[in-house]
Order: C-alpha cells, then structure tokens, then sequence
C-alpha cells in the first residue's frame, strides 16, 4: 500500500487521500470516532513481519473475510488465503503468490 501511495510514511505511518479512494472503490467502511487509532504498523511475531493495524487494518480484514479474500484456519487468528482472494490482492494492490503466502501456508490480511 505504500508501494502505490495508498499508504505515507514521511511522518508517521497516515492513509493517503488516494488510500481512501482506494477503499471506498472496495467497499471498505472504516468506522470513525473510536479511540483506536486509524492507521499502525503492527509486528506479526509468528511470521516476524510488519502488518497493517489500526481501525483500517481492521476494516480491510473484515473486508476480506466478508468476501471470501481469506479464510480462518480453525478457531485461531491465522488466515488462508483464497483463491479468489490471491486474483483479487493481486488486481487490487499487484501482490505476487510468494507475498502471499507465509511459512505455514497462511498470510495475514
């Protein structure tokens, strides 16, 4: 998301007015008003990378699910990746089959 402007990190990680076109054009809904804040870097300390958190982190996830982008493996917070869902992260943001894809056959949304 950085990579095409959706995201800006010159001061402090923000959503770009072009990140909110972005997932308006999704049908992504980003609730306001809570105290959580709208945009984070968050450490994934199973796969040791960086996701996206925040309030549009959450969204983009729910959104993702809602649509079939990613599954729940069993009851725990790890997500599959569908197949619909890797033609879709690809059209969508141009991510290649091995960003998506972790060490145990599961990506983080």
């Amino acid at each position: 998301m950085i990579e095409r402007r959706l995201l800006d990190q010159d001061h402090g990680l923000a959503l770009t007015p072009a990140g909110a076109d972005w997932l308006a054009e999704l049908g992504v809904t980003v609730p306001s008003g809570t105290r959580r804040p709208s945009v984070r870097s968050c450490l994934d300390w199973t796969e040791r990378r960086t996701h996206l958190a925040g309030t549009v982190g959450a969204a983009l996830c729910r959104h993702a699910l809602d649509t079939g982008w990613v599954t729940r493996v069993g009851t725990t917070r790890a997500l599959v990746v569908t197949g619909s869902g890797r033609e879709s992260l690809q059209r969508h943001l141009g991510l290649a089959d091995e960003t998506l894809v972790g060490s145990g056959g599961a990506a983080a949304a």
